[in-house]
């Protein structure tokens, strides 16, 4: 049976891993920091909209393998507006938290022997 100083080593280790590591979430996920694209055009709404996430995607990707999801971000937002050059189209920019799906660890955390 561990000591009670031997419990209580373990939690303030684990406790300063997480602090270590502040893309470790307590909820289970492995989430990055917030992650903005760049400004993306379309010829509609949705075309640029579309184009914003998936430069958004290609950002998070160089967090690691499994981040680039947009349906697996936290705190999304897109915003758009219309182009300034005179014609119908749109420009927008996509941001989020990227987050790994459940059950998924990031391969660059170092393992934890206890």
């Amino acid at each position: 049976m561990p000591s009670k100083i031997a419990s209580f080593s373990r939690a303030a280790f684990l406790s300063s891993a997480l602090f270590a590591f502040p893309q470790l979430a307590l909820a289970g996920a492995f989430c990055g920091d917030r992650v903005e694209g760049g400004w993306a055009t379309g010829k509609t709404d949705q075309e640029a909209r579309d184009a914003a996430v998936q430069w958004w995607s290609s950002r998070a990707g160089a967090l690691g393998k499994g981040y680039e999801h947009w349906e697996t971000a936290t705190d999304k937002n897109v915003r758009c507006k219309e182009s300034n050059n005179g014609d119908a189209s749109s420009k927008c920019i996509a941001a989020a938290r990227p987050c790994l799906p459940d059950g998924v660890s990031p391969e660059n955390v170092p393992k934890i022997d206890l």
